[in-house]
This record gives structure tokens, sequence and C-alpha cells, in this order.
């Protein structure tokens, strides 16, 4: 910013500096959140001979058609640095800090083209130490962001650096290059087409006036066609892949996004965003509600919300005849536009890594505004508003630097939100989860209840919460619960399991059925669902149906086990095939040790039909030997397999509509004796 000229190089050289030293500590940060099931557990990531398991395959593992997302760039590069460094987070990490100080260059190199060298620096130098750039940064997957946000940068240089009005046929094969790789990278990328038009408009390459506009646009016909069909490539590839553009439902677990008031809640957003980029003190990896509701009504923050959106576009129309006040607002607004939930509603309300390449514009306003200082203010005051500039920028780097262990792990992460915003309904999730790890039930359920007070409509939670209900043996809350989280979201297989065990254990036998079948066209864990079918029909006094669903559970690996063959042994017995019963109650027996508490059981369910107490005709009132009639089996809870405690994640951002599984509190995995 003073008159003295000074080396390029030694402009980019400050500026990487500038990248690299907040972000020093976040190499050493592990995987966390996303990165778990994106990067950690994914089994695309963790080989490169199948490709297309690579490049035709949803970004989410599983539901990934139903989240819309579609990276097979980002995923590409995550299976290489998995190769290169066997897994470790740190390489990651480090390919991390170096594409940031890639997009910082590239930051200031487009500066250079717009403003003075000193009011560049200053608006580079911004965007590194930026503290909203942090998630991104420390965090593995912020790479598909750098990424697309990089390519974006380098089309717009290249389109910017035409030495005529329309781009050779070279410059044009070449951003078009960059434009494809940043979409697959992350989706964000196409807005280019609307940054180059805003960047013609500020450089004067279009007169404001309709000559001039016809003009420019016959120029730029054959580039901006050729962008078009680029997208329209993409758009292609990505429709054969999730089968829609933008996917089932992208926020299942705020379904507020997808119905009327979604638009207000947009509105909402904008003061927030304002916030982050001019006040980045309070920082957070989850505004959901509680950090920031949803609103129904027009609220003063709406309102405000409102006026700085028109503010925004009023600026950006403004472009050809302010170019200093337009350009930075046509960027922000055309960055943001497709993730702000105005158009079409994205996974989350809002989020610090939204604003990557928007910031962009931020800080073109910056250095604009410090050219004007350059010229407008007198030595003296100039050299304090540097100093006061560098003191900034300190600041901004040392909330950055602090911020980054934050992400250093999935409980790192939701530590800070439960320190910084326990009135968030996720930090008392959080809470309610770690106790039911813990088996502290009664603090998990009023950890669990106080979150779904905050907010109610989390089809994850309120599975948590009716999870601990079943434990707890209140199945009427349990149902109420589970009904509530089928009308919050359909499209969860395992709530269709909970309220089958929850109305298998109430005794509404129909209502469990009919879960169980919802279940399977939801593609739930086949040998849950088959083991609450079986009991479901049981209830309903069905024996043959339950002994042929029993039959079917008890072939598969982890039905083949004494209880659900000693349930298929008394169905039979019921069902009136007394000898089928015994040999089902003899392969029960196999493998067990004399005088264990299961081979017990056993014996004691094989004297049982022996003695004909399951014969049907004991129950029709018909003449039966007298017979001792205790039905070993009667005491039991619902029974389901093995591993049926695996259910969704309930602190994963995709939450459970990104199909990714962990531990939480579940019904009974097996039972006792």
């Amino acid at each position: 910013m003073n008159h003295r000229p000074f080396p390029r190089w030694a402009a980019f050289a400050a500026v990487a500096c500038a990248a690299i030293l907040p972000y020093l500590n976040a190499v050493a940060n592990g995987f966390a959140l996303d990165d778990v099931y994106i990067i950690e557990r994914n089994a695309r990531v963790h080989q490169l001979a199948h490709q297309a398991a690579i490049w035709l395959t949803p970004y989410w593992p599983s539901w990934g058609r139903t989240l819309g997302l579609y990276r097979p760039l980002s995923i590409f590069g995550y299976a290489v640095q998995w190769s290169v460094g066997g897994g470790a987070p740190w390489v990651f990490h480090a390919v991390n800090v170096a594409m940031h100080v890639v997009v910082c260059l590239l930051v200031l190199a487009l500066l250079l083209r717009l403003a003075s060298p000193g009011a560049a620096l200053l608006g580079a130098m911004l965007f590194a130490v930026h503290p909203v750039h942090a998630e991104v940064v420390a965090n593995v997957v912020g790479q598909a962001e750098m990424v697309a946000a990089a390519m974006v940068l380098v089309a717009c240089i290249l389109y910017m650096d035409r030495p005529k009005q329309e781009p050779g046929i070279g410059r044009t094969l070449a951003i078009c290059g960059v434009f494809a790789i940043g979409m697959l990278a992350k989706e964000g990328a196409i807005v280019l087409p609307g940054l180059l038009v805003a960047l013609d408009f500020a450089s004067g390459r279009v007169r404001p006036e309709p000559q001039g506009v016809r003009g420019w646009m016959q120029t730029v016909l054959r580039p901006m066609l050729a962008l078009a069909v680029t997208a329209a490539a993409y758009l292609t590839l990505r429709l054969y892949v999730l089968g829609s553009i933008g996917g089932a439902d992208a926020a299942p677990n705020l379904p507020f996004l997808r119905q009327g008031h979604r638009f207000l809640s947009a509105l909402r957003a904008w003061p927030e965003y304002a916030r982050l980029l001019v006040f980045p003190l309070d920082l957070v990896a989850d505004y959901s509600p509680g950090v920031v509701l949803p609103v129904e009504h027009v609220s003063p923050m709406v309102l405000l919300g409102a006026m700085l959106l028109a503010a925004t576009v009023a600026l950006a129309l403004a472009t050809p005849w302010f170019r200093k006040a337009g350009l930075p607002a046509a960027w922000f607004f055309i960055a943001v536009f497709p993730v702000s939930n105005l158009l079409m509603p994205i996974g989350v309300l809002l989020a610090e890594r939204i604003l990557y390449l928007p910031s962009v514009g931020f800080c073109i306003a910056v250095a604009f505004a410090a050219e004007r200082m350059n010229v407008a203010l007198p030595e003296r005051r100039l050299r304090t508003a540097i100093t006061g500039a560098a003191v900034v920028l300190i600041a901004l780097a040392a909330r950055s630097f602090v911020r980054n262990p934050d992400w250093k792990s999935t409980d790192a992460v939701w530590d800070a939100i439960v320190r910084d915003h326990p009135e968030s309904y996720r930090a008392q999730w959080v809470n309610g989860y770690r106790m039911s790890l813990t088996g502290n039930l009664e603090l998990a359920r009023g950890y669990f209840e106080l979150a779904y007070r905050i907010w109610p409509d989390d089809a994850i939670l309120d599975n948590n919460l009716a999870g601990v209900y079943l434990e707890l043996h209140m199945y009427d809350e349990a149902i109420r619960i589970l009904e509530h989280s089928r009308e919050v979201s359909g499209l969860l297989g395992y709530t269709e399991q909970y309220l089958a065990y929850a109305y298998i254990a109430a005794g509404e036998f129909p209502k469990a059925l009919q879960a169980t079948l919802n279940a399977d066209r939801l593609a739930a864990d086949p040998a849950v669902t088959l083991a609450l079918r079986a009991q479901a029909y049981e209830g309903l006094g069905r024996f043959e149906d339950a002994a042929g669903t029993l039959r079917v559970l008890v072939r598969s690996p982890r039905g083949a086990t004494h209880d659900f063959r000693m349930l298929l042994a008394r169905d039979l017995a019921r069902a009136g095939y007394a000898d089928l019963a015994l040999a089902a109650a003899d392969s029960a027996r196999a493998g067990t040790e004399a005088g264990s508490p299961v081979r017990r059981a056993i014996d004691r369910l094989t004297a049982a039909i022996a003695g004909g107490c399951f014969d049907p005709s004991r129950h029709s009132g018909a003449p039966t030997p007298a017979a001792p009639c205790a039905d070993p089996l009667a005491g039991w809870p619902v029974v389901l397999p093995a591993g049926a405690q695996e259910v969704a994640n309930p602190l994963q951002n995709a939450m459970e509509a990104g199909g990714q599984r962990g531990e939480a509190a579940a019904p009974d995995d097996s039972t006792s004796y």
C-alpha cells in the first residue's frame, strides 16, 4: 500500500507464508466427521484398481443418490493420497495446507489484475489468514472446496488475460478443461460462467449501453457456448450416476429446508454471512437449530437478511457503472447463490465451508478499499492504517491457529460445540449419545429429551431417544417418538425396525408386521427384519409363516444361532410339525457345551416339544396326554441377531441419509437365557 514498488515474487512469498503459518498445527489433525466415512472407512478410497468405483458412483458410499452429491475427482484424489501415505491423516492434511497456499496465490494473481500491487497483497493476505476458512483447511474433505475454487480462479485469470475481446480456441479449451475439473471436484464450480460475465463488466470490456452489450455478446458467444456444453456434459454424467440432478433429499435432518419455510430460513442466513466475514470470532462446526433456528415467520433477522440480499443484488447489477462496489457484490452473490438454499435445498442451512470461494468477493472489496485509502489518506494516517491492517491480519491468523485443533477428530469437534454452543440441539444430543455409550441410560434419556425439545424434527435424534426408551422398556414413549421419526423422514429403514421392535414389545403385532414390510422396502438390514417379522407372525398366531421366515433366517450367517433355531423349533411344534421341531432343536443343540445354560434351555425346549406342550390340539380343546407344559422361551425378550446394535451414527454431517453406520444406543442385539 505504500508508494514504493516491490518485487512480485516478494508478494507471492508473503502470501504463501501467510497461508502456511496459521495452519501448521492442522497437519497433526486426524480424520473428523465426514472424513471418517468419505476417506477412513470408504473402500473406494483404499484402492486405485477399480476406477469405475471411483468415477461412476455417488460421493457418499451409500444413500448417495438420496443426498445428490457427485465428486469423483475428490474421491480419486483421496485414493491417491491414501495410496501414497498408507492412510496416514497427516498426508491428507499436508495436501490441504498446500492446496490452500495454491488458492491464496491464485487469489493474489487475480487481485493483481484488478487493483494496485499493495492493495492486491492486502486482499490476498486477508484470504490467506481468514478464520472462516479453517473448516476447509483443517478438515480433510475441504479439499473438494479448494480444488473447485482453484479451478475457478485459474479460469478467471485465463479469461481476463485474453489479448483480444474473444478468447482463442486454445484458451477457450483450457478454460473449459479447468471448468470440468472444478465441477468434478465439487458442484459449486458451476458458477464460473457468471463470474466471467461479472469480470467482463467490471473490467470495462462491456460498454453499459445496448449496442455495447450486443457487441460483447457476439464476441463471447462461442466461449460461453463451450462452457455451456461442458456444464451440460457434467450434468449428464451426474444424472447418469445419481439418477437426478439434485438428489431426493439433500437435507434429511432439516426438513424445513425442503418445505415452505426454506426461503425465510435462507434469508436468515445472510446476516450470518456478513458476521462471519467481518467479525469471525464465534465459529462453529455445525449451525444447526439452537445455534441458528429455522424461521416460520418474518422476523427482524429475516428482514435484515432480505435487505442484505437486496443490497448485494443491487450493487451487483450496478457493476458496469460502479466497478469497485459492484464486482465484490457480484462475485459474492454469484458464488454463494447455489449453496444459499435460495434456489434449492442443500445439506445444511449454513456452513463456514460454503464461504470459501464467495469470500474472494469480500477480499476484492477490501483490496479496492485499500486502494482508495492509499490515494485519499495523508502519509501519517496511511501508516496508521497499514499498522492497523497488520494487527487485524495477525489477530485473524491467531484465530485460525486456535481453531484448527477443534477439527482434530470427531470427538474434538463435538467437544467444541458442547463447549461453545450448549444451546444447540446437537450439543445436548452429543451429551446423550456419550451417556448412552457409558450405560447411563437415565442421564442419556434426559439429554436426548432436551435435544428433542430444542429440535424434534431430526429423525436420527428421534431414533436415538427411542432406542433409550426401548432399553428402559418405555414402549409407548418409544412408539410415539418413532412414529414422529417416520413422519419426518420416510427414508430410514431402521426406523421401521425400531418400530417393529417396539410394536412387538407392546403387543401390537399387525403394526409390527407392516413395519417389517416397510423396512424391506427401504432395504434395511435383512437379518434384523426377518427376525422381527418372525416374531410378529408368532404374535399373530401365524406359526407356519413364522417358521418359514425363521428357516430363511437360520440359513444366513447371522441367523444361524442357537436362539433362532430354538424359536424355529417352537414354531414348527406350534404349527403341528413335531418331528421337524425336534430336528430343529437337535440342530440348536449341536456345538453347545453339556451343562451350559444354553444346553439346559434347549433340553427343556426339547422335553416340552416331546411332551406335546406346543401341540395345536392342546390349544384347540381336543383331549391330549397329561404332560407338564412350561414354555422355556416364554420369558424371552424380542430377539435380534448379533450386530443389530449398529445404527446410524447420529453425529455425522450427512446423517443416516448418507447411509453411514456407527454405534449408538439400540435394542438388545441378542437374547439371554
